[in-house]
């Protein structure tokens, strides 16, 4: 049996929860300090509701900052009120601090910015007890061109309509709201960890800080020119993600990849042609939609969603770019030109993600939080170096790089991934000795493992996010 109250039954409990929460808000008055009553201005009934109260918290971080940003160092006090009128916060704003009209003329001035302005309302008491009133007429929702009281008049609109409207509104901006706060975080994600990835210091035969590597063409420098322009568009790539509709996710692969060509333009633009991240913007551009839908999705990050998603945009990739290609095609990319010369292990970045990137969750992951042992990544060079080195050596032991693979061959690779693992195992016994032979010869033959390079900023962002979310 429906007993949720017709908007006809309800007036008089209204009336009443109105006039307890004026009375509410008389008792809280003091001398010095005017009253702000921040709530929402829905019609019929029920006033409360998960998707209500959701928005208010919302409307209640953004009016906060607002504050905070035209009266400097503001302090106030404030208390939640709940009845069968609806939910409100009420603040205790200094008198000293700004006027009560001043204050109004603010709290318009936010109505009017927020995109849903016409739902909230900022009511005004003064120090004496006195609703401040800017003698301004709300304007209808359905209508932005009317004051409410005209639709009222004429009856333009039943509050059923208005309120099935401003619910749905509430809804879309809500929806936007988690995509862009997950798009911003974790466009973050990713930019740190590129950041530490570089600053690890010092890395078999990379650039770190204090060292070019194996390579003539880049330093430390070069990275972070790199990193700063990349950033903008990891942000866009998840505002891409929270926004696809289609469920036949490799559809978006098209998109992503035009994103990631305008990156490279700008990489390569800032570095004057040099290639510093073209891997790890494709994979990293992979593990930003799917992180970012994944959170839309099911409102947590969740590494097995994470995963098939990763799977689901990348789906075939392998036989469709690289099984057909022939050695005298123009144009290949070492990548493609190291999988006609050792197939499958040279699939590089593209089969690690057909894979759902099993290197970065099933080895580096593992081997970043059981060093971690329940801690959190902190940002100190003396405590990062002796987590993020065995992370590194841990991938390398594992990954066919092809990098390595391309320049040198598969010999030298499995060389590489030999030493990597008796470097991984000596660390954990307290010494260093093989970790600065591994780094001497790699930087002597020039062997730069920037595919794992690329992995450690994967697996750092999939970690941040995990912590996140």
């Amino acid at each position: 049996m429906d007993t949720t109250p017709k908007n006809n039954e309800v007036p008089g409990q209204l009336l009443k929860s109105r006039e307890i929460r004026w009375q509410y808000k008389k008792a809280m008055i003091n001398q010095g300090f005017h009253l702000i009553s921040l709530q929402l201005n829905v019609p019929g009934f029920p006033k409360k509701s998960d998707v209500f109260t959701a928005f208010l918290k919302s409307v209640k971080t953004r009016f906060e900052l607002f504050l905070q940003s035209h009266i400097v160092a503001l302090k106030w006090e404030e208390q939640f009120f709940e009845d069968e009128a609806g939910e409100c916060i009420i603040y205790k704003v200094p008198e000293k601090r700004i006027t009560a009209v001043e204050l109004k003329e603010l709290t318009e001035v936010f109505e009017e910015k927020h995109p849903l302005g016409r739902i909230i309302d900022a009511d005004i008491m003064d120090v004496e007890g006195n609703v401040v009133s800017s003698g301004k007429h709300k304007r209808c929702f359905l209508c932005p061109d009317k004051p409410v009281q005209w639709c009222r008049k004429y009856n333009n609109h039943t509050p059923d309509e208005i309120r099935e409207s401003m619910q749905k509104a509430i809804v879309g901006f809500l929806k936007d709201e988690q995509i862009d706060q997950a798009a911003t975080k974790m466009a973050g994600f990713a930019v740190s960890g590129l950041l530490h990835e570089v600053s690890l210091t010092p890395k078999p035969g990379l650039v770190s800080r204090t060292s070019s590597g194996g390579h003539t063409d880049m330093d430390f420098s070069t990275f972070m020119s790199s990193v700063g322009v990349l950033a903008p568009f990891f942000q866009k790539v998840g505002q891409m993600a929270g926004n696809f509709k289609s469920p036949n996710l490799d559809l978006a692969l098209p998109e992503i990849r035009e994103i990631g060509l305008e990156m490279e333009q700008e990489m390569f633009q800032v570095t004057q042609g040099v290639n510093t991240h073209k891997g790890a913007i494709f994979l990293l551009e992979i593990a930003m939609f799917a992180a970012v839908r994944s959170v839309c999705k099911k409102g947590k990050f969740k590494t097995g969603i994470f995963a098939s998603a990763i799977q689901q945009l990348s789906k075939g990739i392998v036989q469709r770019e690289l099984y057909n290609l022939k050695p005298d095609d123009e144009a290949l990319t070492h990548g493609q030109n190291c999988f006609l010369k050792y197939g499958l292990q040279g699939a590089g970045a593209r089969g690690e993600v057909e894979q759902g990137l099993p290197t970065v969750l099933h080895h580096a992951l593992p081997e970043l939080t059981s060093r971690l042992g329940g801690g959190s990544l902190v940002a100190h060079d003396d405590e990062l170096k002796p987590i993020l080195i065995p992370v590194l050596l841990k991938i390398m032991s594992v990954n066919n790089d092809t990098n390595v693979l391309y320049r040198h061959g598969k010999e030298v690779l499995e060389q590489l991934k030999q030493k990597a693992m008796e470097a991984l195992r000596e660390w954990d016994m307290g010494m260093d000795q093989k970790y600065v032979a591994l780094d001497e010869w790699c930087t002597a033959n020039r062997i730069s493992s920037g595919g794992s390079a690329d992995l450690l900023s994967v697996t750092l962002f999939v970690y941040f996010c995990k912590r996140a979310f």
